[in-house]
């Protein structure tokens, strides 16, 4: 007698939106890392890394997550693939940036004489990678226009230094590029941190903080004062392909085409200016063309 064998229903995510993962997001900062990976069956293993707002998260268990949001449906570990072709192309298809967790492996082999944080101190350590990050984004700044991501910060200043962490990025490259405005301050430099944008393409909330405590002064919108701050990087450190009028500030393409679609929304959605008494639009003068 041969039994039956059981149909897998497997997801296509095709329900699953941007919205929905964003609601997954919020509940993993919520929850926290660990409760939320168990609290839904899925391991430690970040084989991929969705980033948002500077910070990173296990994308096939956001993307699982997600899908209960979409369908009342949780998508377990075993039903959400891995690889490029899984997870990742799913989250990048509907808009959001998903890297191969370059982090650097505690337990590989080491290539070199390594140190883990925990053996030089969380405050030497951060002063170790202030120095490279330093040395990262001086070089950053030798090209006009030019900014460089947290996350290829961070990578590079272990790289540099040989002390590795377990820690995800966000929890300390705040306090690292803090202390690299803080040297830029003190040496009456613009700040070399303003070249250093999130994959949105902004310095962040963090930037604003750090300009307010390395010259008391804290900028009402840091992006803005950052892209005054990169012009002035360029022109002091010697950008190589500086123009001859000295070049302009800018946003990163990316943030500024983010605030264009901000600033067209708005205004499609501003109520149009009527006349109280024949009902038709009123132009800039506020005066009506037919009722004067």
């Amino acid at each position: 007698m041969h039994r039956a064998s059981k149909v897998v229903s497997v997801p296509t995510f095709n329900d699953v939106s941007h919205d929905h993962v964003l609601q997954a997001i919020a509940e993993y900062d919520e929850r926290g890392a660990d409760d939320f990976l168990e609290h839904y069956g899925f391991g430690s293993v970040r084989e991929h890394l969705l980033w948002h707002e500077e910070k990173s998260y296990d994308a096939k268990a956001i993307l699982g997550v997600a899908h209960q949001y979409a369908t009342g449906d949780l998508a377990g570990s075993d039903e959400v693939r891995g690889g490029e072709d899984g997870a990742a192309k799913t989250l990048r298809e509907i808009g959001f940036d998903v890297s191969a967790d370059e982090a650097i492996d505690p337990d590989a082999p080491a290539a070199k004489a390594w140190r883990d944080i925990s053996e030089v101190g969380v405050d030497a350590a951060h002063t170790e990678w202030a120095e490279a990050a330093r040395e990262v984004l001086l070089v950053t700044a030798s090209r006009y226009h030019a900014v460089i991501s947290s996350k290829e910060v961070a990578t590079e200043v272990q790289e540099r230094t040989g002390i590795r962490t377990k820690q995800l990025m966000h929890h300390w490259i705040g306090s690292v590029l803090g202390k690299v405005s803080a040297t830029c301050a003190a040496n009456d430099e613009p700040l070399l941190p303003s070249l250093c944008v999130n994959t949105a393409g902004s310095v962040g909330d963090a930037y604003a903080v750090a300009v307010g405590a390395a010259t008391g002064e804290k900028p009402d919108d840091g992006d803005d004062h950052a892209a005054q701050e990169r012009l002035k990087c360029y022109r002091h450190f010697g950008a190589n392909d500086l123009p001859s009028d000295g070049g302009v500030p800018a946003l990163t393409r990316k943030l500024a085409a983010t605030r264009g679609r901000a600033r067209q929304t708005l205004a499609a959605e501003r109520p149009v200016p009527l006349c109280p008494t024949c009902h038709t639009q009123v132009p800039g003068t506020g005066i009506c063309d037919f009722c004067d």
